[in-house]
């Protein structure tokens, strides 16, 4: 619990550990683009895939096996806030009213959860589903 707290501080002075692994580099290819909201718990979802944009309130996140997905966190709370973006994935700290964006590569079937550090109710599970190109 100590080391997630001390990742948690670091993260939120703009500091990343060591153990991080780079960004995989996207070299301009995203195949979605996903917006939040911090104050709803990330429940309200509006995508972007091949121009077409639509909006969607859920419980749950769901991407795709090897996708990069851009995601976009607007924090439209009074403070600022630290998000992490599960386990072995790089945190981002975002003032109150700015929008912080990450590219996301799924690399694996491994759920995660996108969740505002420290406070579990402002979180959100995502369940990976295995890729459309997998073969069967």
């Amino acid at each position: 619990m100590a080391e997630a707290s001390c990742t948690a501080t670091l993260a939120a002075i703009g500091i990343t550990p060591r153990t991080l692994q780079p960004p995989r580099l996207t070299q301009g290819h995203i195949d979605r683009e996903l917006r939040l909201w911090v104050s709803d718990g990330f429940t309200r979802q509006s995508w972007k895939e091949d121009g077409q944009v639509w909006t969607e309130t859920r419980d749950r996140l769901v991407m795709r096996e090897d996708e990069i997905i851009r995601v976009g966190i607007y924090n439209d709370t009074p403070s600022v806030r630290v998000i992490s973006m599960g386990d072995k994935r790089q945190m981002l700290r975002i003032r109150p009213g700015e929008t912080a964006s990450i590219d996301l590569f799924v690399d694996s079937l491994e759920p995660f959860e996108i969740a505002v550090v420290g406070q579990p109710p402002l979180s959100r599970p995502v369940q990976v589903r295995a890729s459309q190109n997998a073969s069967v």
